[in-house]
């Protein structure tokens, strides 16, 4: 078949924002008023070539430009968590490979909105123990200045007003 030929459903091929959100409604319907809209927002803006500007304006979000900011700040962090354990079906620097190549990509990106937070942030993360995989405690003037940092991180967001994707 053609593309012409498919049916809509046959062509609609959904993100992984979209099953997500697909997978929490059918999982959690009864959750009441919490609306959920999905977001693309990291893969977006690296098929933009990682243009944050060219992202947030394109994408009307300049008001919430900080939001994505810190997001693609956050992503950039689980990039390096998730880098530790390879899927079975995929060799270990095969996987460590391509998440360190999407971290670079949009370190870059951060880089060009505010380069100073970016690698702050970095920083403070890789200096801060992982005690998920159960590393000794960090010294505790590390800790409290990852701690400091986290609370600036999140700072003015208003999880009222959040969509939950």
């Amino acid at each position: 078949k053609t593309g012409r030929d498919l049916t809509w459903e046959e062509r609609w091929v959904p993100t992984l924002a979209e099953k997500l959100t697909l997978l929490f409604d059918s999982e959690f319907p009864g959750v009441g008023q919490l609306r959920t809209t999905p977001a693309w927002c990291a893969g977006d803006l690296l098929e933009l070539g990682g243009d944050f500007n060219k992202y947030v304006t394109s994408r009307n979000l300049t008001k919430q430009e900080g939001m994505v900011f810190r997001h693609l700040l956050r992503l950039i962090l689980l990039c390096g968590e998730f880098a530790q354990i390879s899927p079975p079906d995929l060799p270990a620097d095969e996987w460590r490979a391509e998440l360190e190549e999407i971290a670079s990509q949009l370190t870059e990106s951060c880089r060009q909105i505010d380069s100073e937070s970016t690698d702050k942030m970095i920083e403070s993360a890789r200096a801060a123990a992982d005690v998920v995989v159960g590393e000794a405690a960090a010294a505790p003037a590390a800790a409290s200045a990852v701690t400091d940092e986290a609370d600036e991180f999140g700072a003015g967001l208003d999880t009222d007003e959040m969509d939950v994707a």
